[in-house]
Parts: structure tokens; C-alpha cells; sequence
């Protein structure tokens, strides 16, 4: 049901896991009939569904054999062998955070795919939720995205929450959109918020000197006084960078009405369809079942992480405690004069999110501190 592959090697590394949807909904079969019509009739199911598997198997064989030119098939034997696949990818809770740090994951699933997929009979689908975040971030997750399309691979994006500034980029990625009814969708425009701290600075008698080359090197920053021409020039940038998102929209939704749905404000899911921002109502799990229903196979494709080798936990949870002692020791500890906001930002730039500190060394793999990301489109939100 679920098979394992680690392409990156070594313990504690990402593995690829595909699980099929059809057998799942079997064992939701199994156990409804166990429960409604005894084991006398379990045990024929069961054995059913082997043989259907069985079956399955021997027809991907024959196929592959087909296609790589080493058996001879009839046109109508291929048609009955080429069973549709679909492969279900996901951008939801736990990756679509504001740096979009999921597309790490994402684009190797998105290489294991296309490495694997027919473009003659294979679809693909990504279940994705997201408020967007930064350009950056969310440039490269669609540009991830469009690989599909390079691919030959038809490829349907469902939303069932939100898909908003950026994740709506991500979702004009798609041959068709779906959203549930009650979905967020929209949101096309560009924020950039900074806090100006010079004046505080000025009267703590702390001076930030920065030397630059190039007259727009430095525009608005947290640590020297904006001008009007700093002003214009940063909405200058905003408004470029909203037009290139407008023109990816209309290349990809040639229907909608770009001046009145590029105004930053959002629709639900029924709106949404009114104004061409998506093709569909429907939720993620109603799509996939219909296409088991239709005889699909449907795999889910996710990379996870496994434990990793109990000896090096051991050094990473040595490294940890180190940098947090060094940490604390750089605030003065707590109730004690220092920098305690500094040295936690400093501390919290090096850990993943969603991993003990004692499992991880201090290393920089997240984004940098606030008050460190203040230059250009760093800090310009989709």
C-alpha cells in the first residue's frame, strides 16, 4: 500500500511515500461488510479485491512493456490497460507558512512525479491552502508549479479554505481550479508594512550607519529616515511587481476581468466562480472520490521525515543545548539587563518550526529575524 524511498540518502532524510486512495476506501469497504454482512462475506470481498489488484499489476506490467517497445499490443488491448492515474500533492497546514518554506518539499514531489508520470493518461492534482506570503517565496512555488504544464501533464488545483494573494498565484498555475462553496479566494495585490525605529534610535543616542553603492540600494528601511523620494521609489517597486502579478493572472485566466478582480479584495467560493477566478465548486475528498468512482487509481504523494540515527540526534541535541546556552548568556538571562529580544531572535532563526530544540542544531534553514528582512522584496507580501 505505502512504498519508501529516500533520493536525497542517509538517515533523518526526507522519504518519498505513496499511498493509494483506492485501497484505503477498500478497507473502509472490508470494514463496513465485516460489520453488515459477517466474515462469511468479508473474506469473499477480500479475496475480490485481491484479484482486482492482481489484475491491476499485471496490466501496468504489460503496459510499461508496451510503451518501452518490448511486447507487442493491440490498440484496443492498450486502451483497456492504460488505467488512469492521478496524483494527489499537497500545499496545506504545516508548508504554506509566509516564506512558503513547504515548496522545499514540494518541488521534489513535483520531480518524482513528472519522472514518473505519462502525460497520455496520468492527471495530477494539488490540494492547496494558503494566505500567501512572501514574493519570493510564493514566485517560486509557482514557477515550481508550472512544470506540469511543461510536462504535458493536465493538472487541477482544489482549494478547500483559502487561496489568497500568493496561494491564488500558485493556484493560476492550474488548467482548472475548484473551491469548496465556502472558500477565500482572491486577494490580488501587493503589501509591504515596515517599522521605522530611527527616531527611537535617535533618542537611545544609537546611530545605524550604512554604506551603499547605487543610488536605490536603500530605500525605505527600519534605521534611517524616509524621504519622499525613498516613498516613491518603494511604491514604484510595489506597483511593478503587482503588474507582473496581474499579467500572470490574465495569462492564465484570459476570461477575467483583470481591473476588477486585481483590487486586493477576496471572494467566497460562489462569488469567486461569478467572477472567473475559479471553474468549480467542490471539495478536495468529493474530487478524489469521483475519480475513483471513474476507475482512477489515485496515489497521494508526500515526502516525510523519518527519526534520523539515535547518534545523530545525540551530536544535534549536544549542538543545541551549546547555541542556547551561548544564547542565554548573550541576554544576561532572564530578569537580568541585555538583549533578550535579540538573542531569542537570533536563537529562533536557526530552528525549523514543528521540531523539539533539543532535536535540532542551530543552523540557519528558516527565514531571518524580522528586523533582518527588510531589504527590497524580502519583506513585499503577495
Amino acid at each position: 500500500e505505502e512504498e519508501g524511498m529516500s533520493p536525497f540518502g542517509g538517515g533523518g532524510k526526507p522519504k518519498l511515500k505513496i499511498t493509494s486512495w483506492n485501497k484505503q476506501l477498500d478497507k473502509y469497504k472490508i470494514e463496513t461488510t465485516k460489520a453488515t454482512q459477517g466474515r462469511g462475506e468479508t473474506r469473499k470481498l477480500q479475496f475480490k479485491l485481491q484479484q482486482s489488484y492482481f489484475k491491476l499489476e499485471q496490466q501496468e506490467v504489460a503496459f510499461k512493456a508496451m510503451s518501452e517497445g518490448t511486447a507487442t499490443v493491440t490498440k484496443e488491448g492498450s486502451d483497456e490497460m492504460a488505467t488512469k492515474r492521478v496524483w494527489v500533492l499537497t500545499f496545506q497546514t504545516g508548508r504554506n507558512d509566509v516564506s512558503a518554506s513547504g515548496v522545499q518539499q514540494l518541488r521534489d514531489e513535483i520531480t518524482a512525479v513528472i519522472a514518473n508520470a505519462d502525460s497520455a493518461r496520468d492527471e495530477v492534482v494539488l490540494r492547496l491552502d494558503s494566505p500567501g506570503g512572501t514574493v519570493t517565496g510564493y514566485g517560486l512555488a509557482g514557477a515550481q508549479l508550472l512544470r506540469f504544464r511543461d510536462a504535458g501533464l493536465k493538472f487541477t488545483i482544489v482549494i478547500d479554505q483559502v487561496a489568497a494573494s500568493g496561494g491564488y498565484l500558485m493556484a493560476c498555475t492550474a488548467d482548472r481550479i475548484l473551491c469548496s462553496p465556502f472558500a477565500i479566494i482572491g486577494s490580488i495585490g501587493v503589501v509591504q508594512e515596515l517599522p521605522i525605529v530611527f527616531e527611537r534610535l535617535q533618542k537611545e543616542g544609537i546611530t545605524f550607519e550604512t554604506t551603499t553603492a547605487g543610488k536605490f540600494k536603500r530605500t525605505l528601511t527600519p534605521f534611517k529616515k524616509p524621504t519622499d523620494e525613498d516613498r516613491a521609489k518603494n511604491k514604484e517597486n510595489i506597483e511593478d511587481i503587482l503588474n507582473i502579478f496581474k499579467n500572470f493572472v490574465k495569462s492564465s485566466r484570459p476570461s477575467v476581468d483583470i481591473d476588477d478582480v486585481a483590487t486586493g479584495d477576496t471572494w467566497l467560493g460562489p462569488r469567486a466562480k461569478d467572477k472567473g477566478l475559479v471553474d468549480d465548486l467542490m471539495t478536495s475528498d468529493a474530487l478524489l472520490l469521483s475519480f475513483v468512482k471513474d476507475g482512477c487509481q489515485v496515489f497521494e504523494v508526500g515526502l516525510s521525515k523519518d527519526g534520523g540515527s539515535p547518534l545523530a540526534n545525540v551530536f544535534a541535541s549536544f549542538a543545541s543545548s551549546a547555541a542556547s546556552s551561548v544564547a542565554a548568556a548573550f541576554s544576561g538571562g532572564a530578569g537580568s539587563p541585555g538583549i533578550p529580544g535579540a538573542a531569542a531572535a537570533a536563537s529562533a532563526w536557526g530552528r525549523e518550526p514543528g521540531f523539539a530544540p533539543s532535536a535540532q542544531p542551530l543552523v540557519r534553514e528558516t527565514s531571518p529575524p524580522p528586523m533582518a528582512r527588510y531589504d527590497g522584496a524580502w519583506d513585499t507580501m503577495l
